[in-house]
This record gives C-alpha cells, structure tokens and sequence, in this order.
C-alpha cells in the first residue's frame, strides 16, 4: 500500500504491483479520475501474457509516497481502464504463515483479493528494493525489505487454503462467446484441416473404439494429461450437490422431473451405483444441474454435468481431454443441401450420446454425487456412457455415426450419414418419394445396428409419412428447429413441413435499461446462417461498430442516438414472423439451373448474396434466394473500390460453399458486381496490381477461371440491400431481394449494358520500374514520367522526389538522414525530373550528344548549340560565354514546348509573378529555361489561368436567331403578346398641398405582330393587380392566344420588386391565365434580349414619360389619362420609314391595324353613304383592310430580314464545360462557378440556353451569361 497526491496535493491510498518485467507504470482510469491528473494524449501498445495486445492513448504524472518513511518518486503512467483482476484470486488463510511479530508489512491485507490501482515497472522497481529478506520456510512465502516496508510473495501450500467460498451454479454465456458465435455465423466456413492433436485423437479412435455383443460402440476418452494430475474432487461435488437439493427442495416440480430423470438413467443401465469405494483408480466426481427446456416435446428437463469444475490441484476433467475435430458438414452446408431437395425427411437420434458406451477402466472418471431422498447417505453413481459435459462426448458421438457410415454398401445411405446429420439431427431428402422412402429405410436400418434409434419425422410429404411404422408415427413432428444448440433465441429459423415453407419466429424481452451488455445480448441471439434477412441483420452489425467505436460502458445507458437505432430495429423485428420462403429452390421438370452471385459495398458494409436459377420445360423461369453474407467495413477507413473487391471475394466464397454444399446438375455460374473498378481488376493482371489488391484478385480469379463478370445496375443489384441494411417491415415485400432483378426472370437473360472498361484508368495500379545505372535514377523513366504527368505542381513534385531519394539513401548508408529537407536535396530531386523529362522531349538527341556526337545540320536545336553538362543535363550552347551572366543564364536548361513539365514549370513561374503577362513570364522563364517555342507557350499558359480569364472573361456571343412564327404572321393585333412592368411612378392621393405619394406601375402589353402597345395603370406588384390589369386588356382588345413575359430581369431598386413578383406569382398567375386557354410563356432568366420587343417599348414608354412629368406628381386619373395618350402616339409610330414621294401621304402604324388610321390624325369629312366606286361601306372597310395587310407584308417584314448585330456565332457549350455565370452586381472574382449540365437548342438547331449547375443548385441562363473557362471538361 502506498500514498498518492491529487491535483491539489492531498493524499490518497492506493493499491501497487510491482513488476521488474515491466517496461512501463501504468495506473488505472478510476484512479486518475479520483485524483483529477493532467491527462496528456499519446499512443502506445501494450503487450502482455500470450502476446495479448491492448493500446493507451493516455498518460499522467504520479507523485507516489511511501507509507513506512520519507521515500517518495515521480513517475510516468500509462493510462489503462484495467491492470489486471482482483489479486490474489482467491483468500489466504494466514493463520499458518509464520510471520514474524513487529515487521511493518507493505500491503497488511495481502491475503484478502483486492483491486491492483498501479503497475509499478522495472524503471522504479529496483530502487525500492532492499537488502534484506527472510526466508519462511518449505512451501512458504518469503519476506523482503522495501521502501514501502516488508513484501510478502512466494508459494501458498493448497492446505491453507481450504475455505473456498460457496459455488451457486447458474447458465450464462459470457459476453465474448455470444459475439464470437453472431460472427461466425456471418463468416463463410472455411475449410476442414486437422491439427497434431485432433490428428492424434483420430488415430486414437481407430485403435482403441471397439462395438460390444449388442452393437453398440464403446470408446476411450481421448486423454493429453495423465488421471493422477488431478486433484481431489469429492468435495466441491459434495458442496455443489447439496446447493443442488436445497434448490430442489424449493421448488416441487423442478425436483420431480430431476428425479425422473434420475430413475431414468439408473433403469435404462446408463449408470449404476458405485460399490467399489476402496477402488485404487483415479476418481472424478462430476457436479450436476438440470437444464428446463418447456419446449421440447420429448425431455423437458435435461440433467448437465459439470466437467470442468476444478479439482484441488487446479485441473479438471475437461483440462486433461483432448476434444478432437469437428468430423460432420457445418450448419450453413446442411441446410443448403436441404433446401435443394424436392421431398425431404428430417429426424433426431434418441439420446445419441448415452447410446455410445465408455470403456469399463476410464468409467472412474465419471462419477456422480445423488440420493433421492435426504434420509439417504450420499451415494456415488458411475456413469457408463458418453456423458453431456465432458469436452469429447460431441467428437466421439459423431465419429461413431461416420464409422457406420463407411461400414454401410449403399453409397446413397452412406453418402446421407455422413453429409446429412448436424450432431444428431437428420435432414435429408431426395427427387421422389421412393427414393427418399428407401433412404430412410436404410439410415435406419443402420444405425439402429448400433441401438442409435431415429425418432421425431417430418416430412413435407404424407407418402413418407406413412412408410414409417406405427411405433414411430407417434413421434411425427409439425415444425422443425432449425436452430442450433443454443438454448435462447430472439430471432430463430423453422421448417412448416405442412407448406414446406421456412419461417422465423420472433420472441423479444427488452429490459427498460438499454446498455452495451443488453443490446449484446439480444442481438448476439440472431439466428440466420442462410442470410435470408441479412439486410436486416446487417443494420445490427451497424449497430454493434457503433457501440464499440463510442467506448461504451458495458452496463451504462447507451447514448440517445444508439438507443433510437436500437429501439427502430427492435420494434421492426416482428414483421419477419409474416415472411414465408419456400424452401425448395427449384421448380418441376427444370431443364437448366444457373448460379447467380451478386456483390456489392457501401462506406458501412459489404455483402453478397447467391441465388439459383432454374428453367423448367415449359420455359417458366425460377429465380430464388438461397444465401447470403455480409460484414460491416472496417473501424479504419478503406476506400470504396476496395470495400467492393472484398464484396467481391465474400461472394466468391460463398459460392463456393454452395457449390461445395450442393449436388445439382450446373449449366453455368454468373458473377455480377456494379463497380467497373472492380471489374477492371478482376479483368486484369494481378501483378500489375499493388498487394491489397493483387492478393484479393488472385484469390478471385483462381475460384471463378471458367465463370463470368458482369456488370448490373445499381438499382438492379440485390446485394446492394445486403450492404446498405434494410428495416424488417420492408424486406418481406421487396422481390428484389427474394427474386434478384427481373432481367433474371425472362427465358433469356437480358444482359444490362456493361460500360466500357478499356478507357477506365484503374487506382492501385503498381507501376514497374528498371533502375539504370548511367543515370543513377531512383525508378525508371516510365515511373519518373508517370509522376511528371501525373502532378500540377513542380514544388510538390520535386519535394516527393526528394524524399523518394532521401528513404532510397537512408536504405543503403549510414548515419541515416532525417529532418526537413535540404536544398542539395532539392536541387537533386530536381536535376533528376529533368533529365527524365528531356530523355522523354528529345530521345534522339539526348542518345547522340551523351555520346558526343553532332546534331544533323537540319535538326531544329543546331542552331541552339546545344551540350549535355556534368549532370546529364541538354542546355544551350549559345553564345554568351563571354559575358557576365550567370551559368544558368549563358547555358539555360534546354525545355520541350509541349511536354507537361515546361506546362507547370510555367504555371509555377505565372503564379509567382502574381499573375503577369506573357512577356514578363517569358523574360523570367529565360533566366534559367530556354523553352523551345516559348512566346507562344507563354501566351498560352496566360489564356488558359482561370484566375487571368475571370477579370477579362467575356460572354459567348451567339448569331442572332430568327424570328418567331408569332413576330411575322398576322391575324389580329394583341393576338400574341409580350408584358413587361415599367416604373415606379408617383401618384398623388389628390391635388393640392399636403398630398400624398404612393407608388404605381405601368403594365405594358405589345403585340408580337404589329408593335402595338397597350398600357394599364396598376397600385401595386401584387399577383391580383396584374390579374385585374390583364383582365381590362383582355376585356378592350379580346383574348390572346400566348402571353411572353421577362421572367428574370436584373433590376436593381424597386425593379427587384418586379422581379420577385414574376419569380414567386408566376405560377400562380401561369395556372389563373390557362384556365382561360391562355398560354403563358417565360423567357430565360437575366436575358432580356430574348424580351428586346418590349424592353423597346418600355424604353419609348420611359422617354415620353419623363419629358411630360419632369418633377410633376399627378393622380390617378391624369396619370391614366397621360398613359392613354403615350398609347396612342406610341400606335400611331410608322412602323416603316416614310416615303420621299409626295403621292404617298400616308405611312403604315399599328393604329391602322386597330382603327384603320393613326389615332393622332386630324378626322376628315364624313364619309358617304355611296362612294365614287358605288362600293358598299362594309367592302370598303375589307378594302382598307386589305391594304393594310399588303403594306405590311411588303413593307414591314422585308425590314426585320436584316440582322443588325450578332451576325456571327460564338463558341458553343458542350455538356461538362465550365463556365462563370455574369452577374453585373457582383465583381468578376464573385461570379459563380458552374458546370453545363444540359443545352437547350432552338427551332434553328442552335443552342441558345443552357442548364447549369453550381453552389447553389442547377440554374438556367442564356449564353450571353455565361463565360466559358479553359479547363478541361474532366
């Protein structure tokens, strides 16, 4: 014992062990709590007994002192939440340790199990130490002198201690067991493959298993210690079993079926009392407890022994047992092959462990504690079988069962024996009836040779049925458990043989407190090796990684969001009792039966499911789920491509345990998988591919050689349901799941497109490399080019070459380098680059100057003069050797215009420029490169930064288009219109002083045939006002087929107020138009040139305006009446230029169209009743309008032929090119930046409008809006 100091200098006791084979101290979390100690983060593994591993983030500071003297010291702890159990394990009986009087103990309660607080390690232990020790005696404790006073350690004689607390024995699986088997169950199980000493029990049972005069078998309990290592254990059975009846003495019925059991055992010659007390044989006395199972039908309670109940010396029976291998098919493999059978028959071997005897001089190590009544003196029973407890009885019941099997002559009785049996359930089946009766009959027959006795059939035909005889028709059951051994299931799978369905049946007791341990608890009890709801499963998984991952306390509430998940997948889990699958998974007659693996990963999981599809003669097509896999993705990230190929490989061993599993006539085996990286893999060489990879891949190819990869559609893939989870209540409707994708359905399988995998550029591909003495490299130039290319920025480049170099040094030489690196290093890494990079540039070149040979007169760098330099590096020759330049600058490095390492040595040098122009970037570059084609490249690399493009991006500018159909044909005037708003105007309320302003606006209606123009007044930018206004003009100038309106003008002010009236009521007033027949049409947002007809007139409106109103406020009414006069100048416009000859008096303007005369002309005489041409008035009237139509054919559209601006086509968008979208409110810097999703082209086949996609979502503008940038569409 010892004292500590808290954060504030108080002390505390505290528990030490020390421990000199300790490299660390290490102190547990309650305690670092309890003294609030500065925590620091840091990492460290921990390594301990049997290479178990452990890790600390964390670690403090601890004062410790002494409690016998002045000693104290300061160490360093790592931080763990448990050093180790509660030491010693047990009490010690002190009363015979001669401790000698007055020495002050370091620990006074030594003897009494108490927690360890800290580890002390060797770093302390030896300075605690003293010099003196005392000696106790044989088999004692010795005694040693320390800074915290006199440690005691060393051998406790078993004598001493006797007084073991009292046993209460209960059943429990501890909490790592039923986590092991949840995920076994998700494994595929691997193949059998025996060690030395399950090979060492088989030979033992060859040699020594022998059958008796009756046929039963009689084995020797494959034994690894010898019987006399064990220690007494009479007493802990004596102890056990009157805890065991004072338990029967409360409770009647329990005691009534144990000693039922008992009668039975004793009547049935399985064991018999022991008279032989003296006997020199060594004894084990097994405890006993009984095990209530309500629902079995035949034995509801079943009495277990304790086999590894310890004896005196720390040994049990089960400790000196070998257990041997497991000799019968696994689960997963049973049920498929009974899923594959169109009549099946199940059955249970009666007591089948008690049906194997124990050879007669092994029979000591199976003895019992009993009396029926209390009166009685405590007898002592042998048992003479295999007992339930000891860890061989299921190895030598199972191999007995296989061994009948090879001394069977029928290969098919054999072959269903040995294949067919799970401990001692039976399930098997076969094609017909008579095939099944017959093999029934002869299992039978064979085992029964052994006194092994079938009982509880079923089967899902009543022919079968009734072949069984009388006696054991009493024993035919209804449903089977397709469980295991497990005695508690939440989720269990069964077999209704009535409608030979599969079904699950939910039984769930959630306790108020949801912890670590409960959710464990529940979930852990799922029972589905088939995977039938593995998409329901998996979100368990889920579940499970997130409580590991929080660090959950075992019995402490969970967080709120787990216990939400929680709760969600619980109350979700009863709608699997409605599911029924068929368990028969191919139909009458089939002709052709197919595999069908299907894979596929999310960020969470990975999974993989397998289904069987058969074709019958009639060309009906049967498509079933038979299994399914799935495992959450690991804690530490992984990329998807990679989660997919594990998907991948899942499902490749899945089906070849289904392939192993079953014996169905194959045609062919599909593999499908939805990620073409994959599939890129799996199509290529393994070695090409990094280790990851590569190893997966090969194991992959390897299993599937002669079968096929496709690839399926997302949405078409069932495994992905399996890796993204899927709630109870949804999964029994989805025929996804249970039926795979319909293309499966059709007599011929309709293969999905498959993408094209030859362009695809694969990640996690090794690049090979041929190191070249001559130049020193550290890769080939392949590797050296590939990451030039590869890279856009030469400072990064030349720093992970450097690097590269630096670990390449540091493998070779010693004293290693470390730290930042240097500029030798840099300039290294950079000479490197370039010698590759000329190599590639100028590969002629380079071979004939590094062998000092002259460039042909005709070569395009003879006039350079160029050399290679001491480091291999083509610089120019040129001729300024003369002068005061540096090297760099008389011989600069010679650069390719086209190879990407001149590219980014560009971009680096115009960056660092801040962005200056070609000519300034050209002087600059020359000052140590000499860039064939330089101007040019310089040019270039200007036109192309998008940052350069921004201040100076100009709009693409397309040819204008035509004219619309409505523009250019006549009907009636107002037929066709465009609106648009104009304003605010300030009315007054009325004249006078005083008077008040409110703003009003002008509705403005032109007539997409004549230019003609109507205007309402409105009181506001309601959607009702420009209802009521419309209403009027349609009320005065008749209905119009189409409405135009500017749906997104860039106003500013009070025309944001437009805007947003158009953008929110325009559906509104869109619906409210079309119940009248009325087809409303918007024009792209922020382009107004698509509106130039009635931004015209808005413009005329607006100039008229001004000059009447100056700074005059009128009302209402003198507004409206203003309006209307602006009207009718604005109708009485020539819409044609006048003529120079005097004849023609009169010129065309939309008020013929409405009146048949300028509505500003003078009224002339009366016209009368009959003309000179004695015409009749209304013939005049057609006349006139007659006229005027022809004027406007002739005259006007022969004007609207002439395109007066954008008369030439820009550039033209193509989906995924980049652009900035204009904004006139907002600086270059701040115009967003898009992708063209999708181009909208005209009645001309040219595209005028484009969809966008930005920040802020998808947008629509007009070309004029948009900047193309020069960046790849990639």
């Amino acid at each position: 014992m010892a004292r500590v100091a808290d954060v504030d200098g108080n002390l505390h006791s505290a528990r030490l062990l020390l421990d000199n084979g300790s490299t660390s101290n290490f102190i547990t979390q309650d305690l670092c709590g309890k003294l609030g100690l500065v925590r620091r983060s840091t990492s460290s593994t921990v390594s301990g007994i049997n290479d178990q591993v452990s890790s600390s983030s964390e670690m403090c500071d601890v004062t410790i002192y002494s409690c016998v003297g002045d000693y104290r010291t300061n160490i360093g702890c790592y931080i763990l939440p448990k050093i180790t159990t509660a030491l010693p394990g047990s009490y010690i009986d002190t009363q015979s340790i001669p401790i000698p009087p007055g020495l002050q103990l370091a620990d006074p309660t030594f003897n009494i199990p108490s927690v360890v607080d800290i580890l002390v390690g060797a770093e302390v232990f030896w300075d605690v130490l003293g010099s003196n020790s005392i000696k106790l005696g044989h088999k004692q404790p010795n005694l040693q002198s320390s800074q915290f006073g006199w440690l005691i350690s060393g051998c406790v004689h078993t004598s001493m201690n006797r007084h073991q607390p009292p046993a209460c024995h209960f059943l429990s699986t501890e909490e790592s067991d039923q986590l092991t088997r949840f995920w076994e169950l998700d494994s595929v199980p691997a193949g059998k493959c025996f060690s030395n000493e399950e090979q060492a029990c088989e030979e033992l049972f060859q040699k020594t298993t022998r059958r008796d005069d009756n046929g039963q078998f009689v084995v020797t309990i494959p034994l690894k210690d010898s019987p006399e290592s064990l220690g007494d254990s009479y007493t802990m059975a004596q102890r056990r079993f009157y805890a065991l009846e004072r338990k029967l003495e409360r409770d009647s019925l329990l005691k009534d079926r144990y000693l039922k059991f008992m009668h039975e055992y004793i009547a049935l010659d399985h064991m018999s009392e022991n008279t032989l007390h003296h006997s020199s044989d060594k004894k084990y006395y097994m405890p006993h407890h009984g095990v209530v199972r309500e629902s079995s039908t035949t034995t509801k309670l079943r009495v277990v022994y304790d086999c590894s109940a310890r004896t005196s010396s720390g040994k049990s029976f089960n400790d000196i047992q070998m257990v041997g291998p497991t000799v019968q098919d696994d689960l997963l493999s049973i049920l498929l092959r009974f899923r594959q059978h169109k009549f099946v028959v199940t059955g249970d071997v009666e007591k089948m462990y008690r049906a194997v005897l124990v050879e007669p001089h092994q029979r000591s190590l199976q003895q019992i504690l009993f009396r029926f009544d209390r009166s009685e003196p405590l007898k002592s029973y042998t048992l003479k079988t295999l007992t339930y407890g000891t860890a061989a009885a299921a190895y030598l019941a199972t191999k007995c069962l296989t061994s009948l099997a090879d001394q069977s002559t029928e290969p098919a009785v054999r072959d269903s024996i040995k294949h067919d049996f799970y401990v001692d359930d039976f399930l098997s089946g076969g094609d017909t009836v008579d095939s099944v009766v017959e093999l029934r009959n002869g299992v039978v027959q064979t085992l029964g040779s052994a006194k092994f006795n079938l009982r509880k059939w079923q089967s899902n035909s009543k022919s079968i049925l009734e072949s069984i005889s009388n006696f054991d028709k009493h024993n035919i059951e209804k449903t089977l458990n397709l469980n295991d051994a497990s005695p508690s299931k939440t989720l269990g799978l069964y077999w209704d043989s009535n409608l030979d369905n599969l079904f699950f049946t939910i039984e769930l007791t959630v306790p108020n407190k949801i912890t670590k341990r409960t959710i464990l608890s529940i979930v852990s009890q799922v029972f589905d090796p088939m995977g039938l709801v593995g998409p329901c499963v998996v979100l368990a998984k889920m579940l499970l990684q997130h409580l590991w991952i929080r660090k959950c306390d075992w019995d402490s509430s969970v967080p709120t969001d787990i216990k939400l998940k929680f709760n969600d997948f619980i109350q979700s889990l009863p709608a699997l009792n409605s599911i029924r699958i068929p368990r028969w998974v191919l139909c009458d007659s089939s002709v052709l039966i197919e595999y069908h693996t299907f894979t596929d990963a999310s960020e969470k999981a990975y999974g993989a499911c397998v289904y069987v599809r058969a074709v019958a003669v009639d060309g009906s097509v049967s498509v079933r789920l038979l299994a399914s896999k799935n495992k959450v993705s690991p804690i530490k990230a992984s990329t998807i491509p990679r989660l997919e190929l594990c998907g991948a490989l899942l499902g490749t061993r899945l089906y070849l345990k289904v392939r192993q599993s079953l014996t169905l006539p194959l045609s062919h085996c599909y593999f499908w998988c939805d990620s073409t990286i994959v599939l890129g893999w799996l199509s290529a060489s393994p070695s090409r591919l990094n280790s990851f990879v590569r190893n997966r891949v090969s194991e992959i190819q390897e299993a599937t050689i002669n079968q096929t990869w496709s690839y399926v559609p997302s949405k078409s893939n069932p495994a992905d349901l399996n890796s993204r989870g899927m709630k109870a209540d949804s999964i029994g409707s989805s025929t996804l799941w249970w039926s795979g994708p319909d293309f499966l359905k059709h007599k011929e399988i309709d293969f999905p497109p498959s993408p094209l995998l030859q362009n695809l550029v694969l990640p996690e591909v090794v690049m090979h490399a041929d190191v070249a003495d001559e130049t020193n490299d550290c890769s080939s130039n392949n590797l050296i080019s590939a990451l030039i290319h590869k890279s856009s920025s030469i400072t990064k480049l030349i720093r992970v070459i450097a690097y590269v170099l630096r670990f390449i040094q540091n493998c070779k030489a010693n004293p290693k380098s470390s730290g930042s690196l240097t500029s030798s290093d840099l300039q290294s890494a950079k000479t490197l680059i370039i010698r590759s990079a000329q190599q590639e540039m100028f590969p002629d070149e380079y071979k004939i100057l590094k062998n000092n040979q002259s460039l042909h007169k005709k070569n395009k760098l003879i006039s350079l003069s160029p050399f290679i330099d001491s480091q291999d590096i083509i610089r120019v020759g040129g001729r300024l050797d003369n002068s005061h330049y540096t090297y760099d600058v008389k011989h600069p490095i010679l650069l390719g215009s086209n190879h990407h390492l001149t590219k980014i040595i560009f971009e680096a040098m115009h960056k660092a420029l801040f962005h200056a122009g070609p000519q300034i970037l050209l002087a600059n570059i020359r000052l140590s490169y000499w860039p064939l084609n330089g101007k040019n490249l310089s040019k270039k690399i200007v036109r192309q930064c998008v940052r350069c493009v921004r201040f100076k991006s100009q709009p693409i500018q397309i040819k204008m288009g035509n004219l619309p159909t409505d523009r250019t044909h006549l009907e009636f005037p107002f037929l066709n219109v465009g609106v648009d708003y104009a304003g605010p105007v300030l009315i007054a309320d009325r004249k006078g002083r005083g008077c008040r302003l409110h703003k009003s606006y002008i509705c403005v209606f032109v007539c997409f045939a004549v230019r003609a123009v109507h205007l309402e007044l409105v009181s506001d930018l309601t959607k009702e006002g420009f209802l009521a206004a419309f209403s009027r003009f349609t009320a005065r100038r008749g209905k119009s087929q189409r409405v135009y309106c500017d749906n997104g003008t860039n106003f500013v002010g009070a025309f944001n107020e437009l805007t947003r009236l158009l953008e929110s009521s325009s559906k509104d007033i869109e619906a409210d138009i079309a119940n009248h027949g009325i087809d409303f049409k918007f024009i792209p947002a922020y382009s107004p040139h698509f509106g130039g007809l009635w931004e015209s007139a808005v413009k005329s409106i607006k100039h008229l305006l001004r000059r009447v109103l100056n700074l005059t406020h009128l009302t209402y009414e003198e507004l409206s009446t203003c309006l209307i006069q602006i009207e009718a100048i604005l109708n009485s416009r020539p819409l044609t230029p006048l003529s120079s000859d005097p004849s023609d008096l009169s010129y065309l303007s939309p008020a013929h169209f409405l009146i048949g005369r300028p509505l500003t002309s003078v009224p002339g005489p009366q016209v009368a009743d009959v003309n000179l041409q004695q015409l009749e008035r209304h013939e005049r009237i057609e006349k006139l309008r007659h006229h005027f139509w022809q004027r406007y054919a002739n005259e006007y559209i022969s004007l609207l032929q002439q395109r007066t601006k954008w008369q030439t086509d820009g550039q033209d968008l193509k989906t995924g090119t980049m652009v900035l979208v204009k904004d006139m409110n907002q600086p270059p810097l701040l115009w967003l930046l898009g992708r063209v999703t999708d181009v909208k082209p005209g009645p001309d086949g040219r595209s005028r409008v484009a969809e966008i996609l930005t920040k802020k979502g998808t947008i629509t503008r007009a070309y004029n809006n948009l900047c193309p940038l020069p960046v790849s569409t990639s």
